[in-house]
Formats: C-alpha cells, structure tokens, sequence
C-alpha cells in the first residue's frame, strides 16, 4: 500500500449502547475493520476505555479507500445505517477525506497497553513496558488490520486461547487480522499456527507482526478462507460476523477442528450460531461475555 493513499473516514457519533450494532453493521463494507473511540463530551479521548465497558459518547469510525469502489460501499454502508435505523436511533454518518498517513496516527492515539485475561500484555509496537512475571507480551502493530486486542471479541476469543492452548497444539485462526491470536496461540505453546485472511492488507500487517514477535517459526500467514487448512487442528478460532461464521459451520468448517472458538457475534446473535453448531453435531461448552459480545467455546464430534 502506498503511503500516498487516501482515504474516506466515515464516523458516527453516537452512545455505547448503540456503537456496537453500528460496528456490526458496516463493518462489512469498510477496510481493515472498525474503530470505536469513547469521548468527553469535549471530543477528547478518554484513555482507558480498553480496560472497561464503555459509559459515554463513542464515535465509530470506518474507512473506504478512495478508488473505484468508493461510491458504492459508501452506499451500502448508508443502507446498513438506514435498515438499523429501523429499530434503533442512529445519527447520520459525517464524512472527511484523510491521508493513509494521517489514518495511522489517528489510531496510534487510543491504542495503548491491554491486559488481557490472566498474563497476556498487547503493547504497541512504539511503547516499551514492564511486564509482570509470567506475562504474554505481544508487540503489534495493527495498521489498517482489525485486531488490536481492544475490542471485546478479540478479548474473549484471546481469554479462551488462554485456557485451552496447550503446548505441541495445532491452530488454525480464521480472519486473522493483525495475526495478534496466532501470536498467542503461539507464544502459549502451539507447535503449529496458520492464519488465514481474505483481506490482502491483513495477510501484509500479520507477516510484520509475526516477525517483531519471533514466532514466525511457529506461524503461518496465508490469503484466503479456513479452506487452506490441511488435517486436523486441536484449536479453530474465528473472530469474524456472526453471519460469516454460521456459514462456515454450514459449508464444513467442522471437519478442520476438535475445539472451535467463536466471537464477533451479539449476544442477540449467539441463537442463531448455536442452531449451525447444532446441526453440525458439535456440542458447546461454553459462553464467554463481555458487554453485549459474546464467544461461543464447542468441540466437534468425536474423531
């Protein structure tokens, strides 16, 4: 990607409660994922709301690449605002036009050190901490790749990783992102990782990551679906839409794991992910949540 690259932000200012169906609805149609950023009532950032459920005003931001395609997300993210309307109050969209290079500063300023469940530490990649003894440090850099361990999905799936990844595993990571759970996945002792992303910027911002984390010996990054798995895998996980995920255990995403780790879907969404995992044959074991966000931890059939 050129540095020269511009963009077109779209963002919505609106309340924590409605920020994440919002999230949900247009991130099909953006690049790289969506930002959600909690504010004073002065537009200024409030730092820490990666550490908790957010309480006051949220701007979602999302952004489409100024090329060919431009005219036509940006209608079918319009849409998608329209249809949720329908059912909740949702601000119009404000627009402006920025450089790739002023994108990547904008992130920098709300992305800061995560803990995440019991030792795992994400620090920017520009920010040098101090961990505690037994903490996971993942550097990152998320770039324009969704995944920088912020959003509540990416929490939960990171949590259940923690719990079942065990030394010698094999995992496979379906819309891997930043690679920042192939990372874990390998740091907590995975023998074997791949990573898989249909999105051409993640597959690049990944193949960095796993580099400035040296676990490129554990990890693979590739282009594409979970089709590009080969045999068994101890551990999926798949931190993508619910939508996306239901198709996926319909078209046989079942046969590539034991265990499976499911996230990016709203708790008013998980019925809909247990009737595929039901018709599947696998049986779920557990539910994580955070906020309106929920993870769904099941295991196939016996092998």
């Amino acid at each position: 990607m050129s540095n020269n690259t511009q963009w077109l932000e779209i963002s919505i200012k609106t309340n924590h409660e409605i920020a994440e169906a919002i999230s949900e609805a247009i991130y099909p149609y953006v690049e790289g994922g969506v930002a959600m950023e909690q504010i004073n009532t002065d537009d200024t950032t409030i730092d820490r709301w990666e550490d908790e459920v957010a309480k006051g005003p949220v701007i979602v931001r999302g952004y489409l690449p100024l090329d060919g395609s431009t005219e036509e997300r940006r209608q079918k993210v319009e849409y998608a605002l329209r249809c949720l309307n329908l059912v909740l109050p949702v601000p119009l969209p404000s627009y402006r036009t920025i450089a790739n290079s002023d994108w990547s500063e904008a992130w920098k300023v709300a992305f800061k050190p995560l803990h995440i469940g019991k030792h795992i530490m994400v620090r920017p990649s520009w920010i040098e901490i101090a961990p505690e003894p037994g903490d996971i440090v993942i550097s990152l850099d998320p770039g324009l790749a969704f995944g920088t361990g912020l959003h509540p999905t990416t929490q939960l799936c990171a949590m259940a990783l923690e719990e079942l990844v065990k030394p010698g595993m094999r995992v496979l990571d379906v819309g891997s992102g930043s690679a920042l759970l192939s990372i874990l996945a390998a740091r907590l002792g995975a023998n074997e990782v791949l990573g898989v992303d249909i999105d051409e910027e993640a597959v690049r911002v990944s193949r960095e990551n796993i580099q400035k984390n040296d676990v490129q010996r554990q990890v693979q990054i590739e282009a594409g679906s979970f089709e590009r798995g080969t045999g068994v895998y101890d551990i999926v996980v798949a931190n993508i839409l619910a939508g996306v995920i239901t198709k996926m255990i319909d078209n046989g995403l079942t046969r590539f794991g034991r265990r499976f780790v499911f996230s990016g879907i709203l708790e008013a969404q998980t019925p809909q992910v247990k009737d595929a995992i039901s018709r599947s044959g696998m049986r779920l074991t557990e539910i994580k949540q955070i906020s309106d966000w929920a993870c769904l931890v099941c295991e196939a059939s016996v092998r």
